[in-house]
């Protein structure tokens, strides 16, 4: 079940995915879906198939609008995300202990910012082929353990895994550590798994999940060898991926 609502400060549509078993007489969590840059909540929703996994594993997922784009330096979208969250809360019976978010590309960028400075207001958070600038990187202060997972690819030539200094974004290992050490985990040390694939594909996803975290501090670092700027599905699917480790975690 699909609606629509609208909040301040985006001026666009948000869709909201319903899974087939709310009718409003219990809490459901909540996914907010932040799209990447020149495209849409639609197209997320789209380009993600995220309601497939909100379906079967049982939450809201709203894919919001950013107004042009995403504003990662000044308070307008942090503002825009607590409103649509208060106006979701207010027409839905949501779960506020168990709200995340999820980002791809800039919308990751966004993710990230939001667990650097609204930390309390999320259970844990998803970023996809995003890494963070070196400026976030110097600033970031999470307030508390904020569970964490993210998800790059070996040959992303948008947003490199290795980072990009004349764009000035730091290298994927540098956030993951960070909320890692912020996390309590041992930052030196990973158990590294392979989720499984059936596929005959050049790709295998790598997990690399940081020891020493405890049950409130999970952080995760997914590393698509051969993958691309991409958001996968099918044999291996981000969304299951990261809707799992969600459901895992409530603040």
């Amino acid at each position: 079940m699909r609606r629509q609502c609208r909040a301040t400060n985006a001026a666009a549509t948000r869709h909201q995915r319903l899974p087939p078993p709310y009718d409003g007489t219990r809490p459901y969590p909540l996914v907010l879906a932040f799209h990447g840059s020149g495209v849409t909540g639609e197209m997320m929703r789209a380009y993600t198939g995220l309601d497939g996994p909100a379906d079967s594993l049982g939450f809201i997922v709203a894919d919001p609008n950013g107004a042009r784009d995403w504003d990662l330096e000044g308070p307008k979208d942090m503002t825009f995300t607590l409103n649509l969250i208060d106006r979701l809360a207010a027409r839905l019976l949501l779960d506020r202990d168990r709200v995340y978010a999820t980002g791809f590309s800039r919308g990751g960028s966004l993710t990230m910012r939001l667990a650097c400075v609204e930390t309390q207001q999320f259970a844990a958070v998803g970023i996809v082929a995003s890494t963070m600038s070196a400026d976030l990187a110097a600033s970031c202060r999470p307030r508390s353990r904020i569970p964490t997972a993210l998800e790059v690819g070996t040959v992303d030539l948008l947003v490199p895994i290795g980072g990009d200094s004349a764009a000035g974004r730091v290298s994927a290992d540098s956030p993951i550590r960070l909320f890692a050490h912020r996390n309590g985990c041992d930052v030196t040390s990973v158990t590294v798994t392979y989720e499984p694939d059936s596929l005959a594909d050049d790709r295998r996803v790598r997990r690399e999940q940081f020891d020493g975290c405890g049950t409130d501090g999970e952080t995760l670092l997914y590393v698509v060898e051969g993958g691309n700027h991409a958001w996968y599905r099918g044999d291996v699917d981000t969304g299951l991926l990261l809707g799992g480790m969600f459901l895992r975690h409530r603040r």
